[in-house]
């Protein structure tokens, strides 16, 4: 693909970028990254820093971060840059982050981060696109990677059906074809054509949520008059490492009754060839007119991944497939599996999809990860306490090829949990 998330793409054109600038320019923070559990590759790290006397007022999209390693046992510096990325963190504090090409277990590396006022924009850079009313593009390099989906439209019943659920699409590898599933599609296993549009990409609800003594259903909504309205966006981050949204979604009640309020936060990371997609998903429900319980069941509640439909219409060579932790997993009954792994076939290309739950969410959790047409996901109840917050977490990892080998999955599982640690040294 064309240099769409290779490390090596556009760092020349940074390398270039500070060589052209003047030293006494550029501010230098040394760094020290330790405590990876296992050997990991193209792993997300940060740390919280003190900007430069020179740079500290200056908009933190307007400083441009190169960094390179140190060589163990001297002060040689050694490889290509890095591009590195200054985002402001929730508690307003300065975050550098980047993605590490590879890290050894038990290895401890030094870096050095050289700050800069950005001379000129990076090409191979996520951006953000919105078409007004209907639906938020981010983009790399000008390729589509997601597309979040959050238009309201009550003027027709069929225009009902489409919009009343909020979620995430994401595109292949080109930018060109929807991995992921949208308001279309028949029901798999029913004879009667019926119509089941509510399994959709990237998606969080419950069916059976309980709120001042009455049951919704906050999964297949629609005519019932029941929406997750995303009302605005909190915040848009975007830069050559990483891409950040913040959407705050209501979960009303046909007369317009706000039950929870959610702060809809996604992460998405640059990556090298084969993957895809590197998403952190976090959202934080907050019950803001009284008790609220999440109920239902696997098929229907939790934070799910869908596959296009093309694959519940495809045969067998097509069909989703499944991989757990161990052997001998059984997920209708063995519970809190750390992650599942799917595979599935899609317009003559084979994808992967590795989907990871926080230790720190509910249990127990139980997950659907035996559809063949994909549908997968963990479920839990809980119950939120009158303005009392739920935050919780997820990572998708999206490749393109056969389903990796189980010990490549728990490591990609092991980088989310147990990651790195990232220390300024003074």
């Amino acid at each position: 693909m064309k240099s769409r998330r290779k490390f090596m793409g556009a760092i020349l054109v940074i390398g270039l970028v500070f060589g052209l600038a003047g030293a006494s320019e550029a501010q230098e923070i040394r760094l020290r990254v330790s405590g990876s559990k296992v050997d990991c590759v193209d792993i997300p790290v940060h740390t919280v820093i003190d900007l430069p006397g020179s740079l500290a007022n200056v908009p933190v999209e307007e400083i441009a971060v190169s960094l390179r390693q140190i060589s163990r046992g001297t002060a040689r510096i050694y490889g290509m840059p890095i591009p590195g990325q200054i985002v402001m963190g929730s508690d307003k504090k300065a975050e550098l982050w980047w993605v590490m090409p590879r890290a050894e277990a038990g290895s401890t590396n030094s870096w050095t981060a050289t700050l800069k006022r950005r001379e000129k924009e990076d090409e191979d850079t996520f951006s953000w696109k919105d078409t007004e009313g209907e639906y938020m593009d981010l983009l790399f390099g000008g390729r589509k990677v997601t597309r979040y989906m959050y238009a309201l439209d009550r003027s027709t019943k069929q225009r009902v059906l489409e919009t009343y659920k909020t979620f995430l699409h994401v595109f292949d590898a080109a930018g060109e074809n929807l991995l992921t599933n949208g308001p279309d599609g028949l029901h798999p296993y029913m004879t009667n054509k019926i119509l089941y549009p509510h399994h959709r990409g990237i998606f969080i609800g419950w069916n059976k949520l309980e709120f001042g003594g009455k049951r919704y259903d906050f999964w297949h909504m629609g005519e019932q008059g029941r929406v997750q309205k995303a009302e605005k966006f909190l915040e848009l981050t975007a830069g050559p490492v990483l891409a950040k949204s913040n959407s705050l979604v209501h979960w009303n009640d046909k007369d317009g009754q706000t039950i929870i309020a959610e702060q809809r936060k996604t992460t998405v990371f640059r990556q090298s060839e084969p993957t895809i997609l590197l998403l952190e998903f976090v959202t934080e429900l907050n019950a803001v007119n009284g008790d609220v319980l999440l109920d239902g069941d696997p098929e229907h509640a939790g934070f799910q991944y869908r596959p296009h439909d093309d694959v519940a219409k495809g045969d067998k060579d097509v069909k989703a497939t499944y991989l757990f932790h161990k052997d001998g997993i059984n997920p209708k009954k063995d519970e809190d599996l750390p992650w599942a792994g799917m595979s599935y076939g899609l317009n003559g290309k084979r994808y992967s999809v590795l989907y990871m739950d926080c230790p720190d969410n509910p249990k127990p959790v139980v997950y659907s990860a035996y559809r063949d047409y994909g549908r997968f996901g963990a479920f839990f109840k809980k119950k939120i306490g009158a303005g009392e917050t739920l935050t919780l977490r997820y990572r998708i990892w999206i490749t393109e090829g056969p389903m990796p080998e189980r010990v490549k999955l728990a490591k990609k599982y092991s980088e989310f949990v147990d990651g790195p640690t990232v220390e300024v040294v003074k």
